[in-house]
């Protein structure tokens, strides 16, 4: 008779009979979110954090003062609020995450982004409407069915302020300021194209902020015009130097407490914006334009930016689209066919144009006081 096998021998003979004979555990599928059919989800993508310029902030503000007082829209606009952290690559996986992931039936892009072919495909890729609050070129000259632009042009922008420097000094002594930032090159080639266009040549000055004081300070005092490219942060100790006889334009990105800083100098500071955000068009505003106003400068303690408004008028502008139905090609064919009164300009789509701000809308502000609104120049 043989032995028995001993205590430890017979349990290692059962654990392996049972990994033998056990079935195969099937994998666990991720699941998929759960749509409330009832609402209608919007995604929205800001610098909260990080050094690129502008902030969130007000965007922010300007979104969720809009979702607070339309809580009862049908469909209910179910917004989401993403920091990218000044980070391309990060708002680029965002995009897709929310899209893909996420299933947002909108998205609303609220940094800069340098606007050229690929991040275009990006965006004919997500196959839901894509609103920038942002300058950015013509979607359309770039196949952008789905990419819907709210804040004026660099071509647009670029012009204005060309306009009105034409009219105050000789072109050819001006100087163009610029720094590395993805605003201040879009900016920057824009004024040149510009310049160029009324034959005269960009003289460009190109700065980073450790040197700008330095270069600059010797050239305000005697420059009639000043073009400051982008975000002014990298020029603001430069231009608290500048005296009467010089004109700053500044960037329509530029913060109220940017502009705000540069002290003595504010009386020569302007920058393109929508007329609707400065208190002296109050009078010839609309009730909502007023009402807009009056209260994000109640919540969020200064007054309003054009980026905000934009950003408000982001979700007027779906959701008046998404009133029908959500589906993501119908939204986006309501919007490419007619115009929306918002708070910053009404704007005109057509499936042949995606840069709906109202050029009319379009003046020279300037600040006026540290709490204020700003002013039409």
């Amino acid at each position: 008779m043989g032995r028995a096998p001993s205590t430890p021998a017979l349990l290692a003979l059962v654990l392996l009979l049972g990994a033998c004979t056990a079935a195969n555990p099937s994998a666990t599928p991720t699941p998929t979110p759960t749509r409330d059919p009832n609402a209608f989800n919007v995604t929205a993508l800001l610098d909260l954090s990080g050094a690129r310029a502008p902030n969130g902030a007000p965007q922010r503000d300007a979104l969720q003062m809009w979702a607070d007082q339309h809580s009862s829209w049908t469909p209910r606009v179910k917004l989401k609020i993403v920091d990218v952290a000044s980070s391309p690559a990060k708002t680029a996986l965002e995009r897709r995450r929310e899209v893909v992931e996420a299933r947002a039936d909108a998205i609303v892009v609220g940094v800069s982004v340098d606007y050229d072919d690929t991040f275009a495909s990006l965006v004919q890729l997500a196959q839901v409407p894509v609103l920038f609050t942002l300058p950015i070129p013509e979607p359309a000259t770039r196949g952008g069915g789905w990419a819907f632009a709210l804040a004026p042009t660099p071509a647009q922008l670029a012009r204005s302020v060309v306009d009105d420097a034409a009219q105050r000094s000789v072109l050819s002594s001006s100087i163009l300021v610029s720094d590395g930032s993805t605003t201040a090159i879009i900016e920057r080639i824009a004024l040149t194209a510009e310049l160029a266009r009324r034959h005269a040549t960009a003289n460009v000055v190109t700065v980073t902020a450790a040197d700008a004081a330095q270069k600059l300070r010797p050239l305000l005092p005697t420059t009639p015009v000043v073009f400051l490219a982008g975000t002014p942060r990298s020029y603001l100790e430069a231009a608290r130097t500048a005296t009467t006889g010089t004109t700053l334009y500044l960037s329509y990105l530029c913060e109220l407490s940017d502009v705000g800083d540069l002290r003595d100098a504010t009386p020569f500071a302007v920058w393109p914006g929508s007329r609707w955000v400065a208190a002296s068009s109050s009078g010839a505003s609309t009730t909502a334009r007023t009402s807009f106003v009056q209260t994000f400068t109640d919540r969020a303690g200064g007054p309003p930016t054009s980026v905000a408004a934009s950003a408000y008028d982001a979700l007027a502008l779906l959701a008046n689209a998404a009133a029908d139905g959500i589906d993501p090609a119908a939204v986006r064919d309501r919007l490419q066919s007619g115009t929306f009164a918002g708070v910053a300009t009404t704007y005109t789509f057509s499936p042949s144009q995606h840069a709906g701000f109202n050029t009319g809308d379009l003046v020279l502000l300037r600040y006026v006081g540290q709490r204020s609104s700003p002013a039409v120049r």
